[in-house]
């Protein structure tokens, strides 16, 4: 299995309907999501998905929801980007044990998207396609060699994915 933007997208709309139908989502809801998307990482092993969305999703959970802030948006992309850090830094060296594993840099643009009017399927459509175009900036060394005597090393990088 690989990354798949269709899988956030799915946890993405099945929230929310559930929150159409009065169900309380919170912000640890969304980590969910991601921790379900990121669970299909191949490049790096998902080692540190589950510890990133537990710290995550304890910290989110304590933000309230309702009334909806209007510092949802960054604290949603702060959360995608610890989280991608976070995955990084369980598997902070590629399979050739000399080049680094590299997380995406920056946060994902996804500004516009929280910020219009759209319906469900459009935003979980959206944001999960801004998500996972950022995720998989992040870089791997899958394929490198080590050195071996005087020849030096060769990095193998893949994207994240």
């Amino acid at each position: 299995m690989a990354l798949k933007a269709k899988t956030l997208e799915d946890e993405l709309l099945r929230q929310s309907e559930a929150a159409a139908n009065g169900q309380t989502i919170t912000y640890g809801d969304f980590v969910s999501a991601m921790e379900k998307y990121a669970l299909g990482l191949q490049n790096p092993p998902p080692l540190g998905v589950i510890p990133a969305a537990a710290v995550l999703k304890g910290l989110l959970d304590s933000i309230p929801t309702n009334p909806p802030l209007p510092i949802a948006t960054p604290l949603i992309k702060l959360a995608v980007q610890l989280f991608a850090l976070n995955i990084g830094f369980a598997v902070p060296i590629g399979k050739g044990l000399v080049f680094p594993t590299i997380p995406p840099m920056g946060q994902p643009a996804i500004d516009s998207i929280l910020a219009q009017p759209n319906s469900r399927e459009q935003v979980a459509k959206q944001l999960s396609n801004a998500i996972h175009t950022y995720m998989i900036t992040g870089t791997y060394d899958a394929n490198g060699t080590p050195p071996a005597g005087s020849t030096p090393p060769v990095s193998g990088y893949v994207p994240w994915g």
